[in-house]
């Protein structure tokens, strides 16, 4: 009777043990199946906005907003920038638009960001004239690179001009100008009225005239800052040639 109660204690564990068995696999089953079911909707998730947010409008570009514009019409640089509205934001080719924006020969620099949900911010930096030259078409406009930019009708008063022969254009000797003139203080600026820049062997050499009848032997562009700064205190002296071209033995006759 002890071995017949003893089978019986066996075979009820058994069974215990295989159901056990058997709902464990029931829900790791289960667990797989809901693991699976959360894998497959982030993923139909992260499809959908992948669509929403580069092939359709909803997070599109409403407006375009230009910023930095002082001479320019920001009409313009917004026609040129060429943003198509309803582009998606993320399609927004933004190096496209700053080539774009280089071909308009008064911006020196433009730069392109985008501000959610639905504005594309355009900063442009324009050229600034520190001299000109006349044409036969009116006055061209030199910034601080040497570079000329824009052609106006109406002499600019405010500015010195730059008389160079035409053998004289080069890049080299515009530079040598522009050195010179950007490094004079806003007060001995205003005084200069012709920079002309005598060309031959050695570096170009720099001449500015100024009001009743003097003017300025500013040399080479070398120790531009030193003659800067002598040249303010030598004004005060009456002459009518201003001598910085060696700093060290400033002169006026």
């Amino acid at each position: 009777m002890a071995d017949s109660g003893t089978t019986r204690t066996r075979q009820r564990g058994r069974a215990a043990s295989r159901a056990r068995r058997g709902r464990a696999a029931g829900t790791e089953s289960s667990g797989v199946g809901v693991r699976g079911w959360i894998t497959l909707g982030s993923l139909a998730l992260l499809t959908i906005g992948a669509v929403v947010l580069f092939f359709t409008p909803v997070l599109g570009v409403r407006s375009v907003r230009i910023e930095g514009t002082r001479v320019l019409d920001s009409s313009r640089v917004r026609q040129v920038a060429a943003i198509e509205r309803g582009t998606p934001m993320v399609r927004v080719d933004r190096s496209g638009v700053r080539r774009r924006l280089n071909g308009i020969s008064r911006i020196d620099s433009a730069t392109v960001r985008l501000s959610l949900p639905a504005t594309v911010v355009i900063g442009v930096e324009e050229r600034r004239a520190v001299m000109y030259t006349g044409t036969s078409k009116g006055f061209r406009l030199v910034d601080d690179e040497g570079v000329g930019f824009a052609t106006v009708t109406e002499r600019p008063s405010e500015l010195p001009e730059l008389r160079l022969g035409s053998e004289q254009r080069t890049k080299r000797v515009r530079m040598a100008a522009v050195t010179a003139v950007t490094a004079l203080d806003g007060k001995t600026l205003d005084q200069v009225r012709v920079v002309r820049v005598e060309t031959g062997t050695g570096a170009p050499r720099v001449r500015m005239s100024l009001p009743r009848g003097r003017a300025v032997e500013w040399g080479g562009p070398g120790e531009s800052e030193r003659k800067a700064a002598i040249l303010p205190v030598l004004l005060t002296r009456a002459g009518e040639v201003y001598d910085v071209t060696s700093p060290e033995l400033p002169t006026v006759s």
